[in-house]
């Protein structure tokens, strides 16, 4: 294993704000390699346990000679952010995942982009860890821009039950996933829930998902069981349902469970009075892929998902 300096930034305040990343070099150098990227906001903390652990597993868990291709793990790039628990760049609020390719004259955030981007690029294969925007509990997934450059063949390889194959918005073009495709990379991006609590059995589906590829892709060797045969959804898949009143929120279904049309998911009590004001009915066959996390829902808050089936 090489520890290797990705970037370094003096600061007039403090210690220097230094990004490192993990390089385990493969055997063969004919074997396609991969890099990882962890936290890149600093609430991301699932991801950054995810690529730590994997950090562990490479260091102490699987023997060199299984290693084939090169794998680079950066665990954390934004730790200003991590430290004090504020989501984006805490200079400027700006978010990492909005600046690449990065401009090495440009913005803070810019340059750190660059720098990461340089280090990164030219991998066989990319994975991020990405934390849900929203306040939401969903099964660990597998998100694929439209780019025109994506291989949804190879994503199924992760085993996971799910894979959200989405169109690009023009905001999309200046994230990770889509400019590493731009630059030959298989890039996919890897969707956690939106809890900062660790949940072992979230990071050990993750990582084993992550394993898995890198195995089925002859990055490594390390055989495991097959995963699920993954389902390709887009936006016309899901079912969106929406609150139609503020109250305390109680799920009753969870992420991943099946539902019937028309089945009992969760309900709405009254914030003052106690008495259910509303009874969330799944409104159709389906599997719900990710549900409201906090227990204070408000009027037009996204309540369920529903992946639909037929």
């Amino acid at each position: 294993m090489k520890k290797i300096e990705i970037l370094r930034i003096e600061s007039l305040s403090r210690a220097p704000f230094v990004v490192e990343g993990y390089l385990f070099e493969g055997s063969d150098v004919t074997a396609p390699s991969i890099a990882i990227i962890g936290a890149m906001e600093g609430d991301s903390i699932l991801p950054l346990y995810c690529a730590s652990s994997l950090v562990d597993f490479f260091k102490n868990k699987i023997e060199e000679k299984k290693i084939k291709g090169n794998v680079l793990i950066i665990p954390s790039i934004n730790h200003y952010a991590l430290n004090i628990g504020k989501r984006f760049w805490p200079l400027d609020n700006t978010d990492l995942n909005m600046m690449f390719p990065g401009y090495e004259l440009g913005e803070t955030t810019q340059r750190i982009a660059k720098k990461v981007f340089d280090a990164i690029n030219g991998y066989t294969y990319g994975i991020i860890l990405e934390r849900r925007p929203d306040p939401a509990t969903c099964i660990p997934y597998v998100k694929l821009f439209k780019s025109g450059y994506e291989d949804l063949k190879a994503a199924k390889k992760f085993g996971f039950k799910m894979i959200h194959h989405r169109t690009v918005k023009s905001i999309d073009t200046v994230t990770l996933q889509y400019n590493w495709q731009l630059w030959g990379t298989k890039a996919y991006s890897i969707m956690c829930p939106h809890e900062n609590q660790i949940d072992k059995k979230t990071a050990s589906q993750i990582n084993q998902g992550m394993l898995r590829f890198m195995d089925k892709n002859k990055v490594i060797e390390h055989h495991i069981f097959n995963g699920y045969e993954s389902t390709v959804i887009n936006r016309e898949s899901i079912e969106v349902i929406k609150a139609p009143k503020s109250g305390i929120f109680i799920q009753i279904e969870s992420a991943g469970r099946y539902v019937s049309k028309d089945q009992v998911i969760g309900e709405i009590v009254h914030s003052l009075e106690g008495n259910v004001i509303h009874t969330f009915l799944a409104p159709c066959d389906g599997m719900i892929t990710c549900f409201y996390s906090t227990s204070l829902i408000y009027e037009n808050a996204v309540a369920f998902r529903i992946a639909k089936i037929g």
